[in-house]
């Protein structure tokens, strides 16, 4: 969204929020803040103001329906709850037309948890000011909650850079100078575009507020006039000047520009250029579909929508391809692997025929520089041939080749069996390549995506979230085969419920650091303590999940069970090995009785 479109957004949001309480505030992911605003003398009453940071897509709109909160409390979270409900919006302002807005929020002194005013609070109260800075550009959105003075108390992301660290004041990005198009006269206007560079770049690079799409409009209008005159400066000038009035002109109705009907768009055929939000009517895209829409919050709210989804789709399916071209060619590297070992053993038939013919003419065969020379009785013409051999006799010669007749047989049949498995793998590879090219519908690439241990929503590329929104957010990961625990401490604990989910949860899921424990002397589920590096577990969460490890393996009908536990690091896979097969290290044991004694956590639909 560039700095007039936003302008435009926050004249509309002045009309609407001004004066608005915060009645709660939420995380809907690690990049996205929600409040919600009680407003008492309009309809509706309540409204859902979204603030996103996410690297690709900032934006800041309404939303008509709040979002399922998906991360667990960040100090971010946690400081905006304190300062910022019950607190009402006294100012929305953007920082000249730059893409940076600040909300101003005055709140009483006296207000409870909730959010509501304490009793005896009036107008004439004492309030003090909270403002809340939301960075919506380039690559490092971020979003910074203020004291009265200006200082930072947090920011949403964590970033290296020093500028507005928290305890500090917050400082606006330093940006090149630019000029205001409401002031660029034609002499300074003509004067830019003698720099070079084409029309559309030198607006963007040059004047506030102008991305390229209303540069573009600008370069496109002054073509327009330009097919009934020279072209000029002058002309340029006024397609610009004709521009820029659109743009300030109030009130602005948004378009939602598509190659298609909105109700039409498909993210398989879609791109993400294929959507366009707009102020004000763009004569280069005459050709597109205009909707108009009834105002800035839904039109962001429908553009970002469409994009977003259309982004994932193509994502999640890149994902997916360059997983399974990785998997492919893994076994196509095996498959090469077994063939070369193949060859080495060498001729199985051949082996045992020399040790024959090594063994019959034990007395007879003739020593030469390089091995012994005998007839090969299996040769109707019964020739002299020569067999390599460094054994001084011809017995130990035929012992030899015996040994390798066996090696060579014995490896034949499992080079054989691997390449029939290593086979079957490419066949059901290629196969599921087929389905990913070929989906349509993101619920198809998403069960793909599960199918094959991926998470099938793929992270926003760009900057991270804070630490604390990272460790929240692996708490939240939604693994299919697992059950889920609360042990009485807090601490998660995860049950394979098949032997491939085992060997998914141990080695795909669990952390180095997690708790592993199984059941002793028994099959049974993989279990696992997930905690931070350094977080040490109570021996009441240890006994819990011993007592699910115990209760989930055939060994659930006993009084008492031994199991086994490690961290997750001393655990490995057995080499060709059925699934679940594992190698413990550095292993402790408990005997507990096989019982769930802890909370079910069901997943949220």
């Amino acid at each position: 969204m560039d700095g007039f479109t936003l302008s435009h957004l926050v004249e509309e949001l002045k009309e609407t929020i001004l004066g608005a309480r915060v009645e709660s505030v939420h995380l809907a992911d690690p990049w996205t803040l929600l409040l919600k605003l009680y407003r008492s003398s309009r309809r509706p009453a309540n409204l859902w103001l979204l603030l996103s940071v996410e690297p690709r897509w900032p934006r800041m709109h309404l939303v008509e329906r709040p979002l399922r909160e998906a991360v667990a409390p960040t100090p971010f979270l946690l400081l905006a709850r304190k300062h910022l409900c019950g607190a009402r919006v006294g100012e929305i302002t953007q920082m000249r037309r730059d893409r940076i807005v600040r909300f101003l929020l005055r709140r009483p002194t006296r207000v409870s948890e909730a959010g509501d005013e304490a009793r005896g609070v009036g107008e004439d109260a004492p309030w003090h000011e909270v403002g809340l800075v939301a960075e919506l550009f380039g690559r490092a959105p971020n979003l910074f909650l203020l004291d009265a003075s200006g200082c930072v108390r947090e920011r949403l992301l964590a970033r290296e850079d020093e500028r507005s660290a928290p305890g500090g004041p917050y400082l606006p990005p330093v940006t090149p100078e630019k000029c205001d198009p409401l002031t660029l006269d034609r002499e300074e206007f003509q004067r830019l575009l003698v720099q070079g560079a084409s029309l559309s770049e030198r607006i963007v690079k040059a004047v506030e507020g102008f991305g390229p799409l209303y540069a573009a409009e600008v370069e496109a209008r002054w073509h327009d006039l330009s097919r009934s005159a020279e072209p000029s400066l002058d002309l340029a000038y006024t397609a610009f000047r004709s521009v820029v009035n659109d743009l300030v002109r109030r009130p602005a109705e948004p378009i939602l520009y598509t190659r298609e009907p909105l109700e039409r768009m498909n993210p398989v055929q879609a791109s993400s250029r294929d959507v366009v939000l707009s102020a004000i009517p763009l004569t280069h895209l005459r050709g597109w579909i205009a909707t108009r829409v009834e105002s800035f919050s839904r039109a962001a709210a429908l553009y970002y929508d469409l994009v977003r989804r259309i982004e994932r789709f193509h994502e999640l399916r890149t994902a997916i391809l360059r997983h399974l071209a990785t998997q492919i060619e893994k076994r196509e590297r095996l498959r090469e692997r077994l063939e070369a070992d193949g060859h080495a053993l060498g001729d199985p038939e051949t082996w045992r025929r020399w040790g024959e013919l090594l063994l019959a003419h034990a007395r007879t065969a003739v020593r030469t520089t390089s091995g012994f020379l005998v007839t090969d009785f299996y040769d109707p013409e019964q020739p002299l041939v020569e067999i390599p051999a460094a054994a001084p006799t011809p017995q130990q010669a035929a012992e030899h080749y015996f040994q390798r007749y066996r090696k060579a047989k014995q490896g034949m049949r499992v080079i054989a069996e691997r390449r029939a498995a290593v086979e079957r793998e490419l066949e059901e590879l290629r196969r599921v390549r087929e389905r990913a090219a070929a989906a349509e519908e993101m619920a198809m690439l998403e069960q793909i995506a599960r199918d094959l241990g991926l998470s099938p929503s793929p992270p926003s590329r760009g900057a991270s979230p804070s630490p604390a929104a990272r460790t929240a957010k692996r708490a939240r990961v939604r693994w299919p085969g697992v059950y889920r625990f609360r042990s009485s401490d807090g601490f998660e604990i995860l049950v394979g419920k098949s032997a491939e989910d085992n060997e998914r949860l141990t080695f795909r899921v669990a952390a180095p650091q997690d708790l592993w424990l199984h059941a002793a002397d028994y099959p049974g589920s993989h279990v696992v303590i997930r905690r931070a590096k350094g977080q040490k577990v109570p021996p009441r969460t240890l006994r819990e999940a011993a007592q699910l490890a115990a209760f989930f393996s055939q060994a659930r009908h006993s009084s008492k069970v031994v199991v086994n536990y490690t961290e997750r690091k001393f655990v490995s896979k057995i080499p060709r090995s059925k699934p679940g097969l594992v190698r413990v290290s550095e292993v402790r044991s408990l005997t507990v009785e096989p019982k769930i004694e802890v909370e079910r956590v069901l997943e949220e639909t």
